[in-house]
């Protein structure tokens, strides 16, 4: 009979060699995807997709840099990355997905430079191996733009609108009055800040001053981005009376959709201004002044003996509160980035079955104490449960796409890591002794709650 067994295990064995070679032979690798399809225009926002892929998990997620691309400007947005997951020749990766912006301003070739994007990931379950891929050199290619007014290029947009307000009605000013015109522009598929100052005229005989513009983005309900918003602001000065036109304000845009130009204009306004009152009623002689009371000066001296005074005690009493407050704050500080603290909030992380809370928490605590890395404190202080425990949360927060409405039971770990601590505890205070000018606690059920953990 341990004959035959004999064979099937060492079969088993080379098999499972195999596959472990397999995995250890497999290299992260990143892919770059251009998400905007058909002809690009200069001035034209172009997305970009960067896929950086891991075998097994990441356990740091990837660095996505902000690089430099002559003629161009690149972006990105805020959104969080999306996980993704493929299998290559057998070797289960996971992936994370950013979207680069990028707004070339001229036609012509563009390649994304070689740079690096470090991570950190699982070669080996629960070890953590340093990783680096480069960009992709993708190539855009980008065509000029048809010319726009007196030949220079217009805007790249899905769609541009002006809208304009005034704060009065223009037909009822008088000489001396000032008209305060609002031009708002939105451009669909554009950043705000590539959107071209509007131009503000003004007729003959009429100041204007133009105030700083104000750049927002207009985003749906998700969050999503949508375009970019512009608004302008001038105010217009009327020192005579008269009849004036105030220019119109246009903005030429090009649609990729239609191969095109587009104009969109904010209209001309027609401004009415009435002589400024004047006042024909006979002026009375002014009354002679009143006889001045002679001035008091114990009076006054002592008014200002008061105020110093009183301003003396202010300043005293501003000083006190402020080293108060300091020393306040600093004892506060100091409490809250404690090592008791942090783990504290370690163990919160467990209770609330929040994965992403705890994963925060244990790594500010191991920073925090000078364990790093974590995978060593456990081998050295955690049982061999912990650990399994900890190495099935990893591979749950790295590889899947979790609901967010469900919660990891992270009790069991939270357990096995107390135990780990008081042990660490117990044997780095036989070879570090506790400051003696340690902070009193400020809270102290929540001190209690701490040393009996």
């Amino acid at each position: 009979m341990n004959l035959r067994i004999g064979p099937i295990l060492l079969g088993f064995f080379a098999l499972w060699l195999s596959l472990a070679n397999v995995a250890l032979a497999a290299e992260p690798f990143a892919r770059a995807t251009l998400a905007t399809k058909g002809t690009i225009y200069a001035g034209q926002q172009v997305e970009v997709d960067v896929d950086v892929f891991a075998p097994n998990y990441f356990l740091s997620p990837p660095q996505f840099p902000l690089f430099d691309l002559p003629g161009a400007v690149v972006t990105m947005p805020d959104e969080r990355g999306l996980n993704l997951n493929e299998t290559v020749d057998g070797v289960d990766f996971s992936g994370i997905r950013k979207t680069y912006v990028i707004t070339p301003q001229a036609a012509g070739d563009y390649v994304l430079p070689s740079v690096d994007i470090p991570f950190g990931y699982a070669a080996v379950p629960g070890q953590t191996t340093q990783g680096r891929v480069k960009l992709p050199a993708l190539r855009l290619t980008v065509t000029a733009v048809p010319g726009g007014t007196d030949g220079q290029p217009g805007v790249t947009a899905a769609k541009v609108t002006i809208t304009q307000a005034f704060d009065r009605d223009p037909a009822s000013l008088s000489a001396g009055d000032a008209l305060v015109r609002t031009v708002t522009v939105r451009a669909e598929g554009l950043a705000a800040m590539m959107i071209p100052e509007p131009a503000f005229e003004a007729p003959t005989g009429v100041q204007v001053y133009v105030h700083d513009p104000v750049l927002s983005e207009d985003r749906l309900d998700r969050g999503e981005f949508r375009g970019g918003v512009r608004k302008d602001t001038a105010t217009y000065v009327f020192a005579k009376a008269g009849n004036y036109t105030i220019p119109a304000i246009t903005v030429q845009w090009f649609d990729p959709s239609l191969g095109k130009m587009q104009t969109a204009e904010a209209a001309e306004a027609k401004v009415s201004v009435a002589a400024a009152p004047t006042n024909e009623t006979a002026i009375a002689p002014p009354p002679p002044p009143p006889e001045k009371a002679p001035f008091d000066w114990q009076w006054w001296g002592a008014a200002a003996l008061a105020v110093t005074a009183l301003a003396l005690l202010i300043r005293v009493a501003a000083g006190i509160a402020g080293r108060i407050q300091a020393w306040f704050d600093e004892t506060r500080m100091r409490r809250a980035q404690s090592e008791p603290m942090a783990f504290h909030r370690v163990d919160e992380g467990c209770r609330s079955g929040d994965a992403r809370r705890f994963e925060a928490a244990i790594d500010a605590w191991s920073r925090k104490t000078g364990n790093i890395p974590l995978a060593r404190w456990l081998d050295r202080f955690a049982d061999a449960e912990t650990r399994a425990a900890f190495a099935e949360h990893q591979r749950s927060l790295y590889r899947e796409t979790q609901d967010a409405a469900q919660k990891a039971n992270l009790l069991p770990l939270r357990t096995g890591l107390r135990k780990a601590r008081r042990l660490w505890l117990e044997q780095t205070s036989d070879d570090e002794p506790t400051p003696a000018n340690e902070l009193p606690d400020l809270n102290a059920a929540l001190g209690a709650e701490l040393r009996e953990a």
